[in-house]
């Protein structure tokens, strides 16, 4: 903002309220800017007069809002300058401009459709965010407010808007011949507020102190990890020469080469720099997905790339060298042909029932060559369920079963690991906490969002009841043909308790109302209206930060679908990439893994694991633990503060006794060797020191006879 900014705000502020408070509070006169650019048109006070006029208040009257009057006003006497929703940065002007006054808020509100009734959501939060701030200016400003008034008792005429909008705490019906007073939901929350006198601590907001469980899975996710295949210089057979004096190059020596050696997990330098990372940050579990395009072509086994099998192998089994169990996905929507092979999307994708069978193959194929290192398997993460039509929902759900089942009679009893499928979950909380309705409509919206998938799997297997009752209901008006396939009895069986875990991504939590205020925020579909809760911290992508959404989520997992074990397998929030220090995702994970503790400790609820996403910016831009700058890694004071987090297993205090963790067995394989074959080592040793001990003695003996002959 420049000095001329400033300039012209304080011009703007000085016709709309300097006009007459500054010649009440301060010196009897108008304001410089006002006669200067009014000249002869604007009255002269005489001494007399601003004598007179000074003073002639005990306390300073403030109306702020929608204000009508400012709406009309012509937009040169704005001078440039747009309106402010920012109370306390109004209150501080006024603090310091005029003395400061006392200040009695005489008039304040927003307004909402003429077509919304009782539940009027966008009120109350707008009502919130100015209570809220005008605590924190009495609070941290030190100005000095006395009084607050809501604007208006009931709806009303509202001038040359007429009755297109409503400013009440209590509905009227217009076309009704009593015109009855009904309170609505605004009532109620200023009600409360008034009985609490402002926003007192909540004590289920407040942190906790405590531990996770020893064996609690702490991870990082990467979406994709950078395949980089480059051929490492040790595997160059050939021979160079370089060239300091003239080309300042290497130059090939023609007809000498070296003996070509076996590849090596080591060869591949970007595998051991992500690893090298990890294990700086302390993490126990690494999430990422495989790209089936990149294994499998064509989507089925006519064609096989060996160099990125061979990567992925190497890459999962360097990571159990150094004690990070990998957590793998088999298959993640893209943006690119859905994250399918180009043959498999041409031809249907998800839509297309061989895509069963063809995911069912590419399963196979990875328990079998990834299998003996990856114990912990995830078959589809994070379905887009807005944008995913019910045929395809319908088949992936079966691909996914079918996955399991393959995994659970060929591959567990040898290879010991569990698998399961990773659901977005976002909490969905009712806009207005006193509505029926609202609480009808978020209900409705968990299950489209998570039980469309979930309650075939972790509930009866088939579709929630509400989203078939709901179909119906919609379909009946004949705009609208939505088919909801139906599983037979043998499909039911095949898709019910095809878990192991329950693995949920959360991210942010939405309000939602039954009133249609906005229409470009409103969903037809599901006759739901999204709603900002405008007090909410929110990150530059404009999510919204609410750490008591996860430990409502997790609570609503146990209640739906009983005690079974839950990973929370990602949870992050974007950050401006132009700051150095990333404070949001700090605050972010601290709050949402309390929270975390909370539903553990609390609740009670099977948690087992918490990933954080993501690991750097260079896949998930704005999202990394880690910057990528110029082909450098750089942690950032959320990676440093998540490794402190770690290291504690939680959040201890003084009071807190000491955990004591047996320390994990390395689960690599290779590593383990000795502990699987301990009989086939002592038999080795065994003959090694017979062979010892014979030679010895035959040596001994034959020194003894040639001494005797002697």
């Amino acid at each position: 903002m420049t000095e001329q900014d400033i300039q012209e705000c304080q011009k703007s502020l000085d016709f709309v309220l300097g006009w007459f408070a500054k010649p009440i509070f301060i010196d009897g006169d108008y304001p410089q800017s006002m006669k200067n650019n009014l000249s002869s048109l604007l009255p002269e006070f005489s001494d007399a007069e601003k004598m007179y006029i000074k003073g002639t208040a005990d306390f300073f009257a403030l109306s702020f809002g929608a204000t009508l009057s400012f709406q009309l006003l012509d937009s040169q006497m704005k001078f440039h300058q747009l309106e402010s929703l920012s109370l306390r940065q109004l209150l501080y002007w006024i603090n310091r401009e005029y003395n400061k006054p006392k200040i009695f808020i005489v008039e304040n509100s927003w307004f909402v459709s003429g077509s919304t009734k009782r539940d009027d959501a966008k009120y109350i939060y707008y009502l919130k965010k100015f209570i809220m701030e005008t605590l924190k200016a009495i609070r941290y400003d030190e100005v000095d407010v006395f009084g607050y008034t809501v604007w208006s008792l009931m709806d009303g005429f509202e001038w040359h808007r007429g009755y297109s909008i409503r400013r009440g705490l209590f509905y009227v019906d217009f076309q009704s011949h009593d015109k009855k007073f009904l309170p609505k939901s605004s009532a109620l929350f200023y009600q409360k507020l008034i009985e609490r006198n402002g926003f007192p601590p909540l004590p289920e907001n407040q942190p906790v102190d405590g531990k996770f469980p020893c064996d609690f899975a702490w991870g990082i996710v990467d979406n994709y990890i950078q395949v980089d295949t480059r051929p490492s210089q040790f595997l160059d057979t050939n021979v160079y020469v370089w060239d300091i004096h003239h080309t300042k190059k290497l130059i090939k020596v023609d007809g000498v080469v070296t003996p070509k050696r076996k590849r090596h997990c080591v060869d591949f330098a970007a595998i051991r720099l992500q690893i090298l990372l990890l294990q700086e940050m302390h993490v126990t579990h690494f999430h990422f997905s495989l790209k089936w395009s990149l294994i499998l072509p064509l989507g089925n086994l006519s064609q096989i790339n060996h160099t990125f099998l061979h990567y992925y192998q190497c890459f999962v089994s360097e990571l159990l060298r150094v004690n990070i169990t990998p957590v793998v996905a088999l298959w993640q929507p893209a943006a690119e042909n859905q994250g399918l092979p180009v043959v498999l999307a041409k031809y249907g994708a998800w839509e297309n029932p061989e895509t069963i069978q063809a995911f069912v193959e590419y399963a196979k194929f990875c328990f079998k060559n990834l299998g003996h290192h990856v114990k912990f398997w995830i078959t589809m993460n994070e379905p887009y369920m807005r944008n995913l039509t019910y045929s395809a929902g319908h088949n992936l759900l079966k691909a996914h079963a079918k996955a399991w089942h393959l995994y659970d009679k060929e591959f567990r009893r040898s290879q010991k690991g569990k698998i399961s499928i990773a659901l977005q979950a976002d909490w969905v909380e009712p806009a207005c906490p006193f509505s029926k309705n609202d609480q009808e409509v978020a209900d409705r919206v968990l299950e489209f969002d998570i039980g469309w998938f979930a309650e075939p799997i972790f509930g009866n297997g088939d579709y929630p009841q509400v989203m078939r009752e709901w179909l119906r209901q919609r379909n009946s008006i004949d705009l609208y043909n939505f088919h909801l396939p139906y599983f037979s009895e043998e499909e039911k069986k095949l898709i019910q308790g095809s878990f192991d875990f329950f693995a949920l991504s959360h991210y942010t939590t939405i309000l939602v109302d039954w009133e249609k205020e906005d229409a470009l925020k409103y969903d037809d579909y599901l006759q739901v209206q999204m709603i900002k809760d405008i007090t909410w911290l929110n990150s530059p992508s404009r999510a919204a930060v609410v750490p008591w959404g996860l430990r409502k989520m997790l609570k609503w997992v146990k209640s739906k679908y009983g005690d079974i074990p839950v990973y929370i397998i990602a949870n992050g929030i974007d950050d401006d990439q132009n700051m150095g220090q990333d404070k949001l995702r700090v605050y972010y994970i601290q709050n949402y893994i309390n929270e975390a503790l909370k539903a553990y400790t609390l609740d009670n609820v099977n948690l087992q694991g918490y990933f954080v996403y993501s690991f750097s910016d260079r896949t998930a831009p704005k999202y990394g633990l880690y910057r990528y700058i110029a082909n450098q890694y750089e942690p950032k004071p959320s990676m440093k503060h998540y490794r402190k987090i770690i290291d504690n297993n939680g959040f201890p205090s003084s009071e807190t006794p000491d955990q004591l963790c047996p320390e994990m067995l390395v689960l690599c394989p290779e590593c383990n060797l000795f502990q699987t074959r301990k009989s086939l080592f002592a038999f080795i040793s065994f003959i090694f020191f017979a062979f010892i001990v014979t030679v010895f003695f035959i040596i001994y003996y034959a020194k003894r006879v040639e001494r005797r002959y002697k």
